[in-house]
């Protein structure tokens, strides 16, 4: 017998069948085959920004192309290596750059085992040898157990290992892989250009020229102990990488309010259009997923699909602000495009009211209907209120962890404007080429777009919008098995800026804010220590603790600005 919740579901479905055969049809074109998994930098993401140009102007409204620079894809311009007096090395067979690397140029440089690359919790594979001026070679994978435990993750990382090794004046760092090739050049996540040469090289390639390393990682793991040393053999290198700015789209429009009292308020609504391409980076599927076509219709062809299907809607019956409608690319690569709109708003960003992020709304579970709306600097009253639209049978969760804050309406909270992030699950095809358009549930996307759509109304025909709330803005602490010690309360704008670290906001309550740091501004030294990046700022950080003084300085545009800071803890 079928339950009464279910049967209200059904009766809502088969009311919305036009409405379903709209989002079947916009999903088949953007995660179809023909746009190969709209890739940063690829020109099926420029299809899918057309596609969603012509639909706006299809319905009477202007769209506005922006577009931000973006880093997709290195070459080699020059790429020379061998080891002492040996044959030179075959590069994308037996060596290779990787994606972070400098250039360089050197002969002579000492190579040094260095076992995992780790100063950390009592181990210390720096102990013992000297390393300025060398080459060190480093295993790519840390163990997960014994010693090795309780590494974080941060701290696992091929880059914040190839950091700490340039901050102690490596010439040059060396990954060394188990498989037979090394990793093929491409584009790391972050947008980081370090200022030493980090190469990719098969274990195979030392077998016959400095023996024992795999003996010695194995001794390291079974003893919990380092084993670095000098190997007894120079390494020459000659390098020189092109790195090729692709420029990214961000597509906005607006339908516009009908009272003129509050017409120049939004409500702005979001979903980011891009996805992984062929799973060069960030994929889950291993290296079976390499090279695949990455679909991403639920992530996030369902969010771009369900914005678009709001558009009409809200067109159809305007409500009395104005609606902004953002599709935003860059998100996989660290929500690089809703930063860059934040920073360069097409209007004013104190008009934007309320932002709604729909990222991943396309898998509602058919046997629990539950969606998750995550409410980040929005009052609780706000996210209570939203919850009584919800119809019988959908069950509203509002618990996402640290997940509520993994998508761009972190941009919006940064900047103090109060966020929805609707949000149906994470699921096992998830950055999988597994994430397949006849695995969404459209149905449920159909009863998710009617509440938003009734959500929607209700903000932007209030008498007044919910204000930003600091205290629902604060994000949960990831806790990655490292030590917890203290927090800054800088948020991160992952590009590049030659300048220093450049922030997209401060964390409410947090020292950043307290000192006066603000969006749009550079640190440049902390602590006595350059800043150039986040991980310099990253490595320098974890060197203090709670109730420590640091001296901060930064630019905001050309003035240089400093203040001291008592650091709190996590």
């Amino acid at each position: 017998m079928r339950s009464p919740a279910l049967f209200f579901l059904a009766v809502t479905l088969a009311a919305q069948a036009p409405l379903e055969t709209r989002i079947r049809e916009d999903l088949a074109f953007l995660a179809g085959p023909e746009r190969q998994g709209r890739g940063n930098g690829s020109l099926e993401l420029d299809q899918a920004a057309a596609f969603l140009s012509k639909g706006y102007e299809a319905l009477g409204l202007k769209p506005t192309l922006q577009r931000f620079a973006f880093v997709d894809r290195i070459t080699r311009l020059q790429a020379k290596a061998a080891m002492g007096e040996g044959a030179p090395l075959i590069w994308g067979k037996d060596i290779d750059a990787i994606g972070f690397s400098a250039d360089g140029v050197f002969t002579g440089k000492p190579l040094v085992f260095l076992g995992h690359g780790l100063k950390t919790m009592g181990y210390d594979d720096f102990e013992g040898v000297e390393i300025q001026g060398k080459v060190a070679l480093i295993a790519r994978a840390v163990p997960a157990s014994g010693t090795f435990a309780a590494v974080g993750r941060s701290d696992r990382s091929v880059l914040a290992r190839a950091v700490r090794l340039q901050k102690a004046g490596v010439a040059a760092v060396i990954v060394l892989e188990s498989e037979d090739q090394p990793r093929p050049l491409a584009r790391e996540e972050g947008p980081l250009k370090l200022d030493i040469p980090v190469l990719s090289l098969p274990m195979r390639v030392l077998k016959e020229r400095c023996s024992g390393l795999e003996e010695k990682l194995s001794q390291i793991v079974a003893s919990g102990k380092p084993a670095s040393q000098d190997c007894g053999i120079t390494f020459n290198l000659d390098l020189a990488l092109d790195r090729h700015q692709a420029q990214l789209p961000n597509i906005a429009t607006v339908i516009p309010g009908t009272d003129p009292k509050v017409k120049d308020e939004f409500i702005l609504l979001g979903a980011h259009l891009d996805h992984l391409g062929r799973g060069e980076r960030h994929s889950l599927g291993g290296e079976a997923g390499r090279g695949q076509v990455h679909p991403g219709a639920d992530d996030n062809a369902s969010g771009t699909a369900m914005v678009f299907e709001l558009a009409k809607a809200l067109k159809a019956h305007p409500t009395r602000r104005s609606v902004l409608l953002l599709h935003i690319s860059g998100e996989e690569e660290g929500l690089l495009g809703s930063a860059h709109w934040v920073q360069n708003p097409t209007i004013p960003l104190p008009s934007i009211k309320f932002m709604l992020n729909f990222d991943m709304v396309g898998r509602l579970d058919t046997a629990k209907p539950t969606l998750q709306i995550g409410g980040l600097g929005a009052p609780k009253t706000a996210l209570a209120r939203a919850k009584t639209f919800a119809p019988q049978g959908l069950t509203i969760g509002d618990d996402l962890g640290v997940a509520v804050g993994g998508s761009d309406h972190m941009s919006f909270s940064a900047a103090k404007i109060p966020t929805f992030f609707f949000f149906t699950g994470v699921h096992g095809d998830y950055h999988r080429p597994s994430d397949t358009p006849e695995k969404i549930n459209v149905k449920g996307m159909v009863i998710v777009t009617t509440l938003a759509e009734k959500i929607i109304r209700d903000l932007a025909d209030a008498e007044q919008v919910p204000a930003f709330d600091p205290e629902t803005a604060k994000l949960p602490a990831m806790r990655n098995g490292g030590p917890v010690r203290v927090a800054f309360g800088s948020i991160p704008d992952f590009t590049e800026n030659p300048k220093g670290f450049r922030i997209n906001g401060t964390s409410p309550g947090s020292v950043a804010e307290a000192i006066g740091m603000k969006a749009g501004d550079v640190m440049t030294t902390f602590g006595g220590k350059r800043i150039r990046n986040l991980y310099d700022f990253q490595e320098v950080l974890s060197s203090f603790k709670p109730g420590d003084k640091v001296h901060v300085v930064w630019l905001r545009g050309d003035t240089t600005m400093e203040q001291d800071a008592i650091l709190k803890g996590r």
